[in-house]
C-alpha cells in the first residue's frame, strides 16, 4: 500500500471543493445552504423536488440503513429519526484521479463516508442491512443493473431498497453521466434484480420541470463566469445581481402554475421503494388455498 501524497504538493480545487467535501469555512458553508434553499437559487425547484422525494421516503427506511452514494449525507437528518444506523459508502478511484488533494482533508472526508467501496461489489455480507439508499447514483454507474443486484444482495429478507433517479435534467457531473430513467425501465431493472416494486412516484411534473430547466438555462448562458470540465458553472459575481433575481421570479412562477396542473409526462425524476422478499411461508397440511377476488 502506497503512502498519501504529500498535502504540500497536492493542487488546490478552484471551487474549494475536494471530491465529496465542500471546504468552504463553516459561516460560508451556512450562507451558501441558506441561499439553495430560496428562489435566489437557480437550483432551487430542482432542490425543492429532490427535497420533497427524500422526505416521502424517509418514514419507510428502519434498522441498519446503508447509503450508496452517500456524498455528504445530505439527507441523514430526514433518515436519523426512522433508522438505528447509518453508513455511508463512497466510490474512491474517480475522486481521488481528479483530485488528489482529497488527501488534505482526509479527516474530513472520513467524516461523511464511513466506507470506500465500488456498487458492483459492496464489500457487506448478504442480508447485512434493512434498508438501502440510493439518491441520484444510478445515472452515474456503467453497470447499474449490476449495482442494484449488489444492493438486493446486501438488503435482508422484506427490506426495503429506497431510490431516486432522474429523468429530465441536464448532463451533469461529466463524463460520469451515463443514463436517465422512465419509470418503466427503472421498473424493469429493479425487478430483475429480484426485487418486488412496491411503488415508483414522479418528482414533481411537467411545469416543475421547465421552471427548474428554465431557470438553469438563464444561468448557464447569462450568468456564468466559467464553465467546469464536470459540466457546471461558477457564476459571475455581477451578473448574478441580475441572473438570480430573474431565476427566482421564473421559478416562482412556474411553482405557483404546477399547482394547476397534474401533467407528469416531463418530470425531474423518479423516487421507488422496492422490497425483498421475505422466506415463502410454509403451507399448512389440510388448509385450502384462499383465491383472490
Amino acid at each position: 500500500m502506497t503512502d498519501a501524497p504529500a498535502a504540500k504538493s497536492a493542487p488546490r480545487s478552484p471551487l474549494g471543493r475536494v471530491g465529496v467535501v465542500h471546504g468552504r469555512p463553516p459561516f460560508l458553508a451556512r450562507l451558501n445552504a441558506w441561499r439553495k434553499r430560496t428562489p435566489l437559487s437557480p437550483y432551487w425547484l430542482e432542490w425543492k423536488m429532490q427535497r420533497a422525494a427524500i422526505e416521502q421516503l424517509a418514514p419507510r427506511a428502519s434498522g441498519a440503513m446503508l447509503d450508496v452514494g452517500c456524498s455528504e449525507r445530505p439527507h441523514a437528518g430526514l433518515f436519523a429519526p426512522h433508522i438505528t444506523r447509518y453508513v455511508g459508502l463512497d466510490y474512491p478511484p474517480a475522486l481521488l484521479d481528479k483530485q488528489p488533494e482529497l488527501w488534505e482533508i482526509l479527516d474530513r472526508a472520513q467524516g461523511v463516508v464511513d466506507v470506500f467501496g465500488d456498487g458492483r461489489a459492496l464489500p457487506f455480507a448478504d442480508g447485512t442491512f434493512d434498508t438501502v439508499l440510493s439518491t441520484e447514483v444510478l445515472e452515474h454507474v456503467i453497470a447499474p443493473a449490476e449495482v442494484l443486484r449488489e444492493m438486493a444482495r446486501v438488503l435482508k429478507p422484506e427490506g426495503r431498497l429506497l431510490l431516486t433517479v432522474p429523468f429530465v435534467v441536464p448532463l451533469h457531473e461529466m463524463p460520469s453521466d451515463f443514463y436517465r430513467f422512465t419509470p418503466f425501465s427503472l421498473r424493469s431493472l429493479v425487478q430483475t434484480s429480484g426485487l418486488v416494486v412496491e411503488r415508483i412516484e414522479p418528482r414533481g411534473n411537467f411545469a416543475l420541470a421547465l421552471g427548474s430547466l428554465g431557470s438553469q438555462f438563464l444561468l448557464r448562458s447569462f450568468g456564468a463566469r466559467e464553465r467546469q470540465s464536470d459540466g457546471s458553472v461558477i457564476p459571475s459575481l455581477w451578473k448574478s445581481v441580475v441572473v438570480f433575481p430573474l431565476a427566482a421570479c421564473l421559478q416562482s412562477a412556474f411553482y405557483l402554475v404546477s399547482k394547476f396542473t397534474r401533467d407528469d409526462v416531463v418530470t425531474h425524476g423518479y423516487s421507488l421503494v422496492a422490497r425483498k422478499p421475505g422466506p415463502a411461508r410454509p403451507s399448512v397440511p389440510g388448509q385450502a388455498p384462499t383465491l383472490s377476488a
